[in-house]
């Protein structure tokens, strides 16, 4: 009797630690937060850009179509007014919080500015250029980053 008692008890001891491991649950891991998908976003947009040097500070217009892909880079294509460097011509940035950044060039890829700036409250930006000559001058964009 005392066998039968004893491998009951082994086999209940057995079953029972067996379930207790079985049915601990494994600890969830928390996941990284992860920057929802956006897609890239077209937008285009008017602004002035104002040589620095100039006594009578005449501004100038530009039109701008732009895509903000999902990493933050900006590419697009850009029309000046009144510039003797470029017509048109081909943008490329990045905005990383509020900042942005970027060049300009011509359609056969001859750099003609950079520029820096930050996003505006509506959504536009602002900044400074520089163009190839050493000219420095300021920018604004009224679309929407």
């Amino acid at each position: 009797m005392t066998r039968i008692r004893l491998k009951w008890w082994v086999v209940a001891a057995t079953v029972l630690s067996c379930t207790a491991t079985i049915s601990v649950p494994a600890r969830a891991q928390p996941r990284p937060a992860q920057r929802p998908a956006v897609g890239a976003r077209t937008m285009r947009g008017g602004g002035s850009w104002q040589k620095g040097a100039e006594v009578r500070r005449t501004t100038q217009r530009w039109e701008i179509d732009v895509t903000r892909a999902d990493d933050d880079s900006l590419s697009g294509r850009v029309t000046l007014a009144g510039s003797p460097l470029m017509q048109s011509g081909v943008l490329r940035g990045k905005v990383a919080g509020r900042r942005i950044e970027g060049s300009l060039s011509d359609d056969a890829g001859n750099h003609v500015a950079t520029f820096i700036g930050t996003l505006t409250p509506g959504g536009g930006g602002q900044g400074t250029y520089q163009d190839r000559s050493g000219e420095v001058g300021r920018w604004s964009w009224d679309g929407q980053f």
